[in-house]
């Protein structure tokens, strides 16, 4: 077995500078102004990256969102943070991960812990020539999924490394494809989990999928050269075609269970080193 390069994870806690902006505001100062001061402006850099996702979310709308927020409606997310248990598991499922698959040299990962308005609950952002893991805190409720999660971007962020430019013709695929591999890695990491834990699916949500999934090829094979379609059938569905929401992505594990089941196949760790071996599982067909 290679030898594993260690991959330092930094984790940048900025929601704590969000916690010191709702205390000064409790105390009576400004909003906006507080918050571009005492949250914004200290990582301007990432903020600007991270609102870049929000083309419709200009400065005056994003004024009026700061300005409505009350700080007892975070109250609950403060008394769950404020036990640093959720860098306890991070640093946990970090090592995990690092055991079964890290790039070829050693690295910094960095992992942004921040509260926003509208951040899904974690992603890969690009920020200053790299990928940067961001968990939008905002929306959890507790913390027993956070390891899922943290696994899941982990993949992601290997293969956005090796990955490449890939072909205009295989965007929608590799979407799927990468998707799959991601929900592949978690089970590897926590396979004490349920299979419908790493793909995000309830029971039968899961048993839909298997029952039709050659409906989901056919709506695939329709829409393969369409990135945008395909992105938004996975998150959205289609109720005209029958399609519910985030079952599009099954195709993309079940054709990593394909690959993984043969003699001849590359393990996790050997594939997000091999360029050329993703390259041939994206050329593949679904």
């Amino acid at each position: 077995m290679p030898q594993r390069k260690s991959v330092k994870l930094v984790l940048v806690p900025v929601y704590k500078r969000f916690f010191y902006f709702l205390d000064l505001i409790k105390k009576g100062k400004p909003a906006w102004p507080t918050y571009w001061q005492y949250y914004y402006f200290p990582y301007r850099h990432f903020f600007n990256a991270y609102f870049s996702l929000f083309p419709l979310l200009d400065r005056e709308a994003l004024k009026k969102r700061v300005e409505a927020i009350r700080p007892q409606h975070y109250s609950r997310l403060r008394l769950l943070l404020q036990s640093r248990k959720l860098e306890k598991i991070l640093r946990g499922i970090h090592q995990r991960s690092l055991k079964l698959a890290s790039p070829e040299k050693p690295c910094l990962l960095k992992v942004y812990l921040i509260i926003g308005f509208f951040s899904p609950e974690a992603f890969l952002l690009p920020l200053k020539q790299e990928k940067v893991i961001v968990f939008g805190l905002e929306r959890w409720r507790d913390l027993a999924s956070f390891d899922l999660f943290y696994a899941h971007e982990y993949a992601h962020w290997l293969l956005e490394r090796q990955a490449g430019s890939i072909p205009e013709g295989k965007r929608a695929l590799w979407y799927l494809l990468a998707e799959g591999l991601a929900c592949w890695f978690s089970s590897l990491v926590l396979p004490e989990r349920p299979l419908t834990d790493h793909l995000f699916l309830k029971r039968d949500r899961l048993n839909w999928c298997l029952e039709n999934e050659s409906f989901l090829k056919e709506i695939f094979e329709k829409y393969s050269h369409d990135l945008e379609k395909i992105i938004m059938l996975e998150q959205q569905g289609e109720a005209s075609l029958g399609l519910p929401p985030r079952t599009l992505h099954f195709l993309g594990y079940r054709a990593c269970e394909k690959y993984f089941a043969k003699p001849q196949s590359l393990s996790f760790q050997e594939l997000v080193n091999s360029p050329e071996e993703l390259f041939n599982l994206i050329s593949s067909e679904l």
